[in-house]
């Protein structure tokens, strides 16, 4: 099955389940999945924000939205020790992020905790997009000194993070959809068999397929409900990975959604002109939305 749908809002999901999948993702020290190991990447991420904080006035605020395990936090101030950094997170995140960083997880964008004009920046790395868009927006004006600013960066549905995503999470949903399980559970090892090799020979360097291709076919001779026990299992340790793929699917930017995206924040400041932050090759794999230091219509 390929999963091509993007019309679900995440902030519709089950609630509960969204916030202990994020939960889960980033118990594990040095989290950074989307961008593991490319270097190129965070070589750009870097540059942005250690310019970025430069920018700023010296005793700045810097509000970090969607912080996750703080690497954002970290080099802002690895760039600028003077500034003050609070991250906020919906997710439950361990409490050492960063020795100077200030965390307030299990806490909504939608809903900051923080009076009018508190902050002089407001900054986000594929986090402010996994919101509900007008109230985070609303509230991010809300937050911010009226010469303050934000930079945003936005996963960009052309990247290869994404595609990776998308990859994976259409091989997820051909492991634990229903005809896999029935065959499965039933022990009809011909029809396991053929699916699986499907699903292998479309995803052969998937290491999740490629593992359960040599586990499963052995488990395929125990009792019914052994196997149906064992199907369970997997079934529940792959949802977490399953439901941030899909929010990622769902909250990537294309171009031609760029401008109806980009309403909310129009409303509360005059943007800079987007730009694209791009790997070496040229791929592209971030929005840059960034403010002036203007408010809308002001």
């Amino acid at each position: 099955m390929e999963f091509a749908s993007r019309s679900v809002d995440p902030a519709s999901r089950g609630y509960g389940s969204t916030k202990n999948a994020w939960t889960a993702f980033w118990q594990e020290p040095g989290q950074s999945r989307c961008v593991d190991g490319n270097h190129d990447i965070w070589g750009v991420l870097s540059q942005h924000w250690t310019t970025l904080a430069a920018t700023l006035p010296f005793g700045s605020r810097v509000l970090d939205l969607g912080c996750g395990a703080g690497a954002v936090a970290r080099l802002v101030l690895d760039a600028r020790r003077a500034l003050h950094v609070t991250g906020i997170d919906f997710a439950r995140i361990p409490l050492t992020i960063h020795a100077h960083v200030e965390l307030l997880s299990d806490t909504a964008m939608e809903c900051l905790p923080f009076a009018e004009g508190s902050f002089g920046a407001v900054v986000s790395q594929f986090g402010y997009e996994y919101s509900q868009l007008e109230r985070t927006a609303r509230e991010m004006e809300r937050v911010l000194a009226r010469d303050a600013k934000f930079s945003l960066l936005v996963h960009h549905s052309g990247s290869s993070i994404v595609a990776g995503n998308r990859s994976r999470l259409n091989a997820l949903c051909a492991l634990v959809g229903p005809s896999m399980r029935a065959a499965f559970c039933s022990g009809d090892v011909p029809a396991f068999n053929a699916q699986f090799s499907a699903l292998s020979a479309k995803h052969p360097h998937d290491t999740l397929v490629v593992e359960l291709a040599r586990s499963l076919p052995a488990r395929l001779s125990r009792a019914q409900q052994e196997r149906i026990a064992i199907w369970n299992a997997i079934e529940e340790a792959l949802a977490p990975e399953r439901c941030l793929a899909e929010a990622l699917n769902a909250c990537c930017v294309a171009p031609e959604e760029l401008e109806e995206w980009l309403a909310p924040l129009r409303d509360i400041r005059e943007l800079l002109p987007v730009s694209i932050l791009r790997e070496a090759n040229g791929a592209p794999f971030a929005w840059k939305i960034e403010s002036g230091r203007g408010v809308a219509n002001g």
